[in-house]
This record gives C-alpha cells, sequence and structure tokens, in this order.
C-alpha cells in the first residue's frame, strides 16, 4: 500500500506528518488518513511528495518492493527507457536551440 511507503520515506528522512501535510497544502490529519491507508491519494499528490524527496515517481512506488518484482514486467522497463532517452535527447536539442537564439540575440545588439 501506498500510505506504508509514505510513512516509510517520511521516517527515513526524519520528517514529521506537518512538515509533509504542509507542502502538500492538507492538513495533519488528511495526511495521516494517507499513510494509514484510510483515503486515496491523488496522483498529482504523489507527484507532489516524489519532488519532496527529490526521487522518481518510479522510485517511490518502488519504495519496499522486493528486488525480482523489478524484473517482473521487463517490457515496461524497456519502455520507460526509450521514453527517458527520447526525452534527454529533446532537453539536448531545446538547450541547442536556446544557445542558437541567446547567440543571435547577442548578434544583434552588438550591432
Amino acid at each position: 500500500m501506498i500510505g506504508q511507503k509514505l510513512k516509510a520515506l517520511r521516517l527515513t528522512h526524519c520528517l514529521s506528518q506537518k512538515i509533509i501535510a504542509d507542502h502538500l497544502g492538507i492538513s495533519v490529519p488528511a495526511y495521516s488518513k494517507i499513510e494509514n491507508d484510510l483515503t486515496d491519494i491523488s496522483f498529482a499528490k504523489v507527484a507532489q511528495i516524489a519532488e519532496i524527496y527529490k526521487i522518481s515517481l518510479i522510485n517511490l512506488l518502488m519504495i519496499g518492493e522486493k528486488d525480482n518484482k523489478k524484473d517482473q514486467y521487463p517490457d515496461i522497463k524497456k519502455q520507460l527507457d526509450e521514453l527517458t532517452s527520447k526525452y534527454n535527447e529533446q532537453q539536448k536539442k531545446m538547450i541547442q536551440l536556446y544557445e542558437i537564439i541567446r547567440s543571435r540575440n547577442n548578434e544583434v545588439i552588438k550591432l
């Protein structure tokens, strides 16, 4: 259950429920219900929690999972690796485009 994973992660980082609840913009009792699996958590809140701990969503969801389960869905891992690679390539292209635009703007300013 996701609540147990969130609690383990929070305790590992020595954080209080209040700190996490404040970051999420919810009350402490609401967050406590999430950790105790008494209520569902939205995907957006899970993404926020991943940001708080500076980990990927996949790593967050894999907390406490046995290593052999990682190989249970090899096609999904392959697809995620491919998407990550495509994302990195797009990011490189965007940086190159930014550098081109910046250099052209500098040329215009020098005139």
